[in-house]
């Protein structure tokens, strides 16, 4: 009792005499002592609605109250206060049915000592204490169970049993009926891939002494599929120093696995493209302060620049010229508004060779309604640009060739057929021979024989460069 300074105590007796001698023999105890006696069940009522007390003594039999009712009402006023049943040889056994209720001990009134009397307020008094902190945190533990989306758990090796909380229906989907406190069925539900490593893991732990415990691994649910958790642990060892029990918590990182797998393979994706790929912040509306945060393989490359020359750098630094004016117009209004754009950009290389590109620029959102970086992907287009323009002139060369040779072509052509209508026509009013018709006819033909060689050779010589 040395921790309290005035201990406040109720004695609900109706008995003047034995109230006395209670008063007494606590004075002996205690000298900053508070007593307050009532002699009925209202009374003590009344005092336990405002009065906040240590302990408090009551007698089984009172005039407006007794028995069972009178230690269950008394009990569920008193709060935090101890309560020390008064009992005389009679109803012994039933003082003793007492503690069953909830009260911190019984005493007999007829064998009633100051020794006895201080150890039974000390220890009730102590018990209550450690009641209520107990109390206290099993409702902590109660309040965040039901707080927290984890599957709380304690295992009991030497029992071999493991308990959980909500979690293990809320997560995996189990129902309070399909779920065994026993080792067997939290282990046959880890993957098979799984559980030797889990086992290893535990194991060293055990051997070691190590009592922090963490690992991943997959769980079953109840449809069958797994999940992935991240499983902590906290090992207790008792005396001998063996492993008795541990308590943990298993946290679903599903979502974070995959998101972690599409992570993976996202840049796996980046890394092995072919197309060149560089990423810049999205601080700024001009390109010209934005900087460069990556850049892959492909990309250096295709620009022959070094990391450490890219990194930091503005973007501009590989598309500025004076043909892409136009084009960096279209991509600073992409900026100023985030939408994507598609550009076509002359380029330079580190060593000042100019390349085609076509070039896709989109913004990175974050998820609301911001936006935190800039993708380009780019494409050399040289040999492509080359090739269509090869195409185009061999066109425009065509259209030249078939021009030029037009009116020489039909000049022979408009005499054979001329000659050939003059043999179909039954006057010959030109007063030529057959002979000469057909003279005539082969001599047209031979040169507009010419004519075509000449087209076919000067079509040969038309060649369309930049193909490889």
């Amino acid at each position: 009792m040395a921790g309290q300074n005035i201990l406040s105590l109720l004695i609900i007796e109706d008995n003047p005499g034995d109230a006395i001698f209670l008063r007494e023999y606590l004075s002996e105890i205690k000298n900053e002592i508070s007593i307050v006696n009532a002699e009925t069940f209202e009374e003590a009522k009344k005092y336990l609605s405002s009065t906040a007390f240590d302990a408090i003594f009551l007698d089984l039999s009172l005039p407006d109250h007794s028995g069972k009712e009178l230690v269950t009402d008394i009990i569920s006023l008193a709060e935090q206060a101890s309560v020390i049943v008064l009992t005389g040889y009679s109803n012994e056994k039933f003082g003793i049915e007492t503690l069953s209720l909830g009260v911190s001990d019984y005493l007999l009134k007829d064998e009633l000592t100051v020794s006895q009397l201080s150890k039974s307020l000390n220890y009730g008094i102590e018990r209550k204490r450690i009641e209520r902190k107990l109390f206290q945190s099993n409702e902590r533990y109660e309040i965040l169970a039901k707080a927290t989306s984890d599957t709380i758990w304690d295992w009991n090796i030497s029992r071999k049993t493991i308990v959980a909380n909500q979690g293990i229906t809320r997560v995996f989907g189990y129902s309070e009926e399909e779920i065994i406190e026993n080792e067997e069925w939290w282990h046959e539900k880890i993957h098979p891939d799984d559980y030797d490593r889990l086992v290893k893991t535990l194991f060293n732990n055990f051997i070691k002494g190590v009592p922090v415990f963490q690992i991943e691994y997959r769980f079953r649910c109840a449809d069958g599929s797994y999940k992935y958790v991240l499983d902590r642990g906290y090992l207790l060892f008792d005396n001998n120093k063996k492993p008795a029990r541990m308590i943990g918590a298993m946290q679903d990182i599903t979502s974070k696995k995959e998101e972690e797998e599409r992570l993976r393979l996202l840049q796996s994706v980046i890394t092995n493209a072919t197309d060149a790929i560089l990423v810049t912040d999205a601080n700024h509306e001009s390109i010209s302060k934005h900087k460069v945060i990556y850049v892959n393989e492909a990309f250096m490359k295709m620009t022959q620049y070094t990391t450490e020359e890219i990194i930091g750098a503005s973007p501009l630094l590989f598309l500025e010229s004076a043909y892409n004016a136009e084009e960096l117009k279209k991509l600073e209004y992409s900026l100023e508004t985030f939408q994507n754009c598609d550009l076509v950009l002359l380029n330079k290389k580190k060593s000042g060779a100019e390349y085609w590109a076509n070039v896709s620029v989109a913004p990175v959102s974050d998820g609301k309604d911001g936006f935190t970086h800039w993708i380009y992907i780019q494409r050399d287009v040289s040999d492509r640009r080359l090739y269509l323009q090869s195409i185009e002139e061999q066109n425009k060369k065509l259209k030249e060739i078939a021009w030029t040779q037009s009116h020489a072509v039909r000049a022979p052509l408009a005499r054979i057929m001329g000659l050939v209508n003059l043999l179909t026509e039954e006057e010959n009013n030109f007063e030529l021979s057959p002979k000469e018709i057909i003279a005539n006819i082969a001599s047209s033909a031979l040169e507009l024989d010419v004519i075509i060689r000449q087209i076919v050779e000067k079509t040969e010589n038309v060649k369309i460069q930049g193909i490889k």
